[in-house]
């Protein structure tokens, strides 16, 4: 095997195996953010990216795989690379779509989120629209909470109730200026602590 092959057949192993908190961009020129998903629509299954290698990974606990116990994630799941949200996490977002591919990155629209507090810490979930999907004429929070009121609430009421009773309080909805100076924020905390990037 000659050397081109060797560097080749490297860097796409590299890139399989690339970081996705780290190495994809938060954002993208025409102002969408980048969201990585690591649980599908529909999966109960809590996949999650190691902190420490960057690999997509089934949660494990004493018993096994995670599971949750509750109906399946009422959207994809996963996070917006390149931040770092209070709890030492990247920034979480839910998108309204039907289940797309986990470990895939798609460009959406942040419209707002929902403000929650997880044993009295911040856990913020962004609510994401795919620009080119069957939600796409909604814009910011007030468009949901006017057009689709019952999807706000659907998502609110999963949160309050896929984990054990009274873990998470829902605090507010944020709107989508405030989301927006959330992850600017976050992806500046991420920079800080990741100067090599």
């Amino acid at each position: 095997m000659n050397f081109i092959k060797i560097l080749l057949l490297l860097f796409f192993s590299y890139s399989l195996n690339a970081d996705p908190i780290n190495l994809i961009n938060f954002k993208k020129p025409d102002g969408l953010y980048n969201f990585y998903i690591e649980i599908p629509a529909g999966s109960k299954q809590k996949w999650e990216v190691n902190k420490t290698n960057g690999k997509l990974e089934i949660q494990k606990t004493k018993k096994g795989k995670r599971i949750i116990k509750f109906i399946g994630y009422p959207g994809n799941y996963g996070f917006i690379p390149q931040t770092l949200a209070d709890d030492g996490d990247p920034i979480d977002v839910i998108d309204l779509e039907e289940s797309s591919t986990r470990g895939s990155t798609i460009p959406m629209n942040i419209i707002g989120g929902l403000y929650f507090e997880d044993k009295k810490k911040i856990d913020i979930k962004m609510i994401a629209i795919n620009p080119n999907g069957n939600f796409k004429n909604i814009l910011n929070l007030d468009d949901l909470l006017y057009q689709k009121p019952a999807i706000a609430e659907i998502l609110k009421k999963w949160f309050l109730n896929y984990k054990k009773p009274g873990k998470m309080v829902f605090i507010k909805y944020i709107n989508k200026v405030e989301a927006e100076g959330i992850i600017k924020k976050s992806h500046l905390s991420w920079k800080k602590n990741n100067k090599m990037y």
